[in-house]
């Protein structure tokens, strides 16, 4: 079936319902791609951020209790090392407390590959730290300073350096994370944005042909009655559709048609008219032209008679 055979209301639904429904799935789209992001950022805020801050916090508390050794061992006071015994203490606690925290958000093997030398590494720094703090505390602050140089810097620098890249890592994740919500985000409003094009060139297209399909009938129709109005019957009426439009120019017709018709039927009838008038005049010529003739005849024979 032709567009111009459908009733100009079903047309303006047809393009009505094409705009919303692309309207519709432009909306769908955009909060399918929304809680897409959504998700990816609550992803990056759960596990990855959750893991580089634990690995953060573990690292500046290891910095801290390597300065603290440091100072309590190269320091001549023998004190020390009893009046910072509760930090120490609680420092090994939280950084128990970090690892456990952090063990059961680990989830690529690389990650518990990396955490696996961590602990072994954090092993030997915990052992080559006591072994200085007892020296210390005994009194044997040579033995002690033999400790610190030859076992503890160098396992508090391998423990230190490994945890920093465990940390690099956690943050390369993060970063890659907000990248991939970024791509997401641009490819989201691209999209969005191709698709409010579409919808608005969509939309022009259907007002265009939807308003030329109905303006351009209705001013034929228009033309035809001017014609009409002018007593110009003789103009030819085509239907090109069976919509409003179609009608009214069908109706035109055979107003115009049904006009020709009267008018011929008229004309026939005073055509008629005038031979019969004609007819009757050359009637009264012969009646006039007899008459005549008896005048003429009864002359005579008034004259005969009187003679």
């Amino acid at each position: 079936m032709k567009i111009v055979n459908l009733k100009i209301g079903t047309r303006l639904g047809i393009g009505f319902a094409i705009v919303l429904a692309l309207s519709v799935i432009s909306t769908a789209i955009g909060i399918w791609n929304m809680r897409q992001v959504a998700v990816a950022t609550q992803q990056m805020m759960e596990t990855p951020l959750a893991k580089e801050r634990i690995v953060s916090d573990w690292y500046v508390l290891i910095a801290t209790a390597v300065v603290r050794t440091s100072f309590i061992v190269k320091s001549t006071d023998e004190a020390l090392a009893t009046t910072f015994a509760e930090d120490i203490a609680a420092s090994v606690k939280t950084g128990t407390g970090l690892q456990n925290s952090l063990e059961p958000l680990l989830t690529s093997d690389a990650e518990k590959e990396m955490y696996t030398v961590i602990k072994a590494l954090r092993a030997k720094y915990q052992q080559a730290k006591e072994s200085a703090m007892k020296a210390k505390l005994e009194g044997k602050t040579e033995e002690a300073s033999r400790i610190y140089n030859s076992e503890f810097m160098p396992n508090a620098k391998s423990y230190q350096g490994q945890v920093l890249e465990f940390l690099s890592s956690q943050r390369k994740s993060i970063d890659l994370t907000g990248r991939e919500i970024a791509r997401l985000y641009r490819s989201s409003f691209n999209l969005m944005v191709l698709l409010g094009v579409l919808i608005l060139a969509l939309g022009a297209v259907c007002a265009f042909l939807i308003s030329r399909s109905i303006t351009r009938p209705l001013a034929e129709a228009i033309k035809v009655a001017q014609t009409v109005a002018a007593d110009d019957l003789t103009s030819h009426i085509e239907v090109k559709s069976t919509d409003e439009t179609g009608q009214l120019m069908l109706a035109l017709k055979s107003m115009k048609d049904n006009l020709s018709n009267i008018v011929g039927g008229v004309r026939q009838n005073a055509e008629g008219v005038a031979t019969a008038s004609a007819q009757i005049a050359q009637g009264n010529n012969d009646l006039s032209a007899r008459t005549e003739q008896q005048a003429s005849a009864l002359e005579e024979t008034a004259a005969s008679m009187e003679q």
